[in-house]
């Protein structure tokens, strides 16, 4: 398993991003259902948001955050950053598989 930061840029209005929050936590709630988010939130000031995943490739990941909401629409750019934990706490032994 492969583990990436995902960084989300809104590139619309705060307002147009409003509109479909709720949908796209709708579709974030159905990727933590299958265990493959860890978590996830709005940068702070909100101009973006991040998201902590897990994925067997970034092209697996980039095909299934296609479903976003938000991506669709073209409201936010996606920046995804492989990454190898290497210290963590016991309590996400079981998310990391390990």
């Amino acid at each position: 398993m492969k583990f990436f930061l995902i960084e989300i840029e809104y590139v619309v209005p705060i307002e147009k991003i409003a509109e479909l929050t709720p949908a796209h936590r709708e579709f974030l709630q159905i990727q933590y259902n299958k265990g493959l988010l860890l978590l996830s939130g709005p940068k702070v000031p909100r101009v973006g948001g991040m998201i902590l995943a897990k994925s067997s490739s970034q092209e697996e990941l980039q095909t299934l955050m296609k479903e976003d909401p938000y991506l669709q629409q073209n409201y936010v750019k996606y920046t995804y950053k492989e990454f190898a934990p290497v210290k963590y706490q016991r309590f996400l032994m079981n998310w990391l598989e390990i």
